[in-house]
């Protein structure tokens, strides 16, 4: 278990710098749903409330810091609001079972991992790029989903009730669950995206990434503009001469995302380039047209472990949400906490 606890904190320090949540499609899905809410929608406030303050205690308690407010809750409140930002509430029961039980493994991992510099004063945020983002669904539910805000907060809580205090483990420890909206035909592993080999975050097939609505997605971008991003975080590179000579010595995954690239003779990650530049995924083709760049990706997020949409075509399929667990997450089997040993 310690040998699991010390690759953890080397991927876990690393991945504090880069998004890990921050392209899932559940903050997308919140977007698109704010749209759609209903500005004079009213009278489940009580209702939700209610059922989320219904959800046990079993799995105890976590802190959170929300803005400039932290507070403690009960872990399974808190996995409900994870949940509710994380991915989109009309996805099938199965799916939605199975991000409860990965969102509540990444929080409980959190928590034997000790509060970070970034939050000393609790054991996670709601900052995307940083912990996992969270809705208030006692407070914000009917203004984020309108009318519909009674039968996704309903699916949601099933979702959580149903998998109360179950984890994702490996040689008896909470795995980093971590997650993201669509992979492409093979997930990412840990090792060729953060750099770190983690056994359980390994490249496995995966269908359904299609359907994300951001599978497919183009940045554009001119010569002068990429100059200037890149000036910022790596101004060593030399980006002298016409946008074609860049690039180069280029490597893959098996899973087709960058690993590491030269940009402008200095060697960087592919994750750089995507933050760089804007991009869904590392999985990106570059063309250029005289000083214009253009980066078309495939795939929604960093391609890590859980893919949202492979599990919600995963579900479709008939499959159970241990089922998919095991899948996107090697070797790992779903337990109760109250069986861990302390």
């Amino acid at each position: 278990m310690r040998k699991m606890l010390t690759f953890g904190m080397i991927l876990v320090t690393f991945i504090y710098f880069i998004p890990i949540c921050y392209m899932n499609y559940g903050t997308l899905g919140l977007g698109l749903k704010l749209a759609d809410a209903s500005a004079n929608y009213a009278g489940n406030e009580e209702k939700i409330a209610q059922t989320v303050n219904d959800l046990t205690e079993k799995s105890g308690e976590i802190t959170i810091k929300t803005g400039d407010e932290t507070r403690t809750l009960p872990l399974e409140t808190y996995v409900a609001g994870v949940v509710a930002a994380e991915i989109s509430p009309d996805f099938p029961e199965a799916a939605l079972q199975a991000q409860a039980v990965a969102a509540r493994t990444y929080a409980v991992y959190k928590q034997q991992m000790g509060r970070p510099a970034q939050h000393t004063d609790a054991d996670v945020c709601d900052d995307p790029a940083h912990c996992t983002a969270y809705l208030d669904l006692a407070v914000e539910a009917s203004a984020v989903w309108g009318e519909h805000a009674a039968d996704y907060e309903d699916a949601i809580v099933r979702a959580v009730e149903a998998t109360a205090g179950q984890v994702v483990v490996y040689e008896g420890a909470p795995i980093i669950a971590v997650f993201s909206a669509a992979a492409t035909e093979r997930t990412e592993s840990a090792a060729d995206v953060w750099g770190s080999e983690i056994p359980y975050l390994v490249s496995v097939e995966s269908t359904g990434g299609e359907d994300c609505p951001r599978y497919h997605d183009t940045v554009t971008l001119t010569a002068e503009e990429f100059r200037k991003l890149a000036a910022e975080s790596l101004p060593t590179a030399d980006l002298s001469g016409t946008p074609d000579t860049w690039f180069s010595d280029e490597v893959r995954s098996d899973a087709g995302g960058v690993i590491s690239v030269k940009l402008g003779g200095v060697e960087v990650r592919g994750t750089a380039v995507r933050s760089l530049a804007g991009l869904r995924s590392t999985n990106y083709t570059l063309t250029v047209d005289g000083d214009t760049l253009t980066f078309t990706t495939v795939g929604y997020g960093h391609g890590v472990g859980l893919s949202q949409w492979g599990a919600r075509r995963m579900a479709l399929e008939g499959a159970d949400y241990k089922e998919i667990l095991s899948h996107y997450y090697t070797g790992t089997t779903v337990t109760n906490l109250s069986d861990l040993a302390v």
